[in-house]
C-alpha cells in the first residue's frame, strides 16, 4: 500500500461524501425529505461541548472523516470480496452502509428510530439515494487493493 494508493482514496472518498451531503439535501427537490446530515452529526459529536450549539463546518468535519475512513475500508479490506465491476462493488458496499446505519447507528446512537422512523416515513429512501451515491463514487473513483 503507497501513498499514493492512500491519497488516491481518500480523495475518492472525500468527493463521494461530498456528492453524498449535496444529495441530502437535495432530495426536496423531488419530494423526498431533505436529511440536514451535518447539522445532525454536529449535534451528535459536539451537542454538550459548546453552549450555543456547535459550529456546521464542524459535523461536515466528521462526516467527511468518516466518509474518508469508511472508503480506506472499502478499498483495503471489502472490495476485493464483492461481485460485479468496481461501481456495483461500491453500491453494495454503500447498500450495507445503509443496512448498518439504519439497524445500528441510527436507532441507537442517534436515536431516530430504525432506519430513521421518527423523522418520517420517507426518509429511509433519502438515506438510501445517498449511501448508493456515496458508493457508486467510491466505486467509480477508488482504487482497490489486490485486484
Amino acid at each position: 500500500m503507497t501513498l499514493e494508493f492512500l491519497v488516491h482514496v481518500a480523495i475518492a472518498g472525500f468527493l463521494a461524501t461530498y456528492c453524498h451531503l449535496i444529495a441530502a439535501l437535495w432530495v426536496k427537490s423531488i419530494g423526498l425529505p431533505r436529511l440536514d446530515l451535518s447539522r445532525a452529526m454536529a449535534d451528535f459529536t459536539y451537542g454538550e461541548s459548546f453552549s450555543e450549539g456547535p459550529p456546521y463546518w464542524a459535523g461536515q468535519f466528521v462526516i467527511c472523516v468518516n466518509g474518508i475512513i469508511f472508503a480506506l475500508i472499502y478499498a483495503t479490506l471489502v472490495a476485493q470480496y464483492l461481485p460485479g465491476p468496481p461501481p456495483l462493488r461500491g453500491v453494495l458496499f454503500g447498500l450495507l452502509l445503509f443496512v448498518f446505519s439504519g439497524l445500528l447507528f441510527e436507532p441507537i446512537f442517534v436515536r431516530k428510530g430504525f432506519f430513521l422512523s421518527k423523522i418520517g416515513g420517507r426518509a429511509w429512501i433519502t438515506a438510501l439515494i445517498v449511501h448508493v451515491v456515496w458508493g457508486l463514487i467510491v466505486g467509480w473513483l477508488s482504487p482497490v487493493l489486490g485486484s
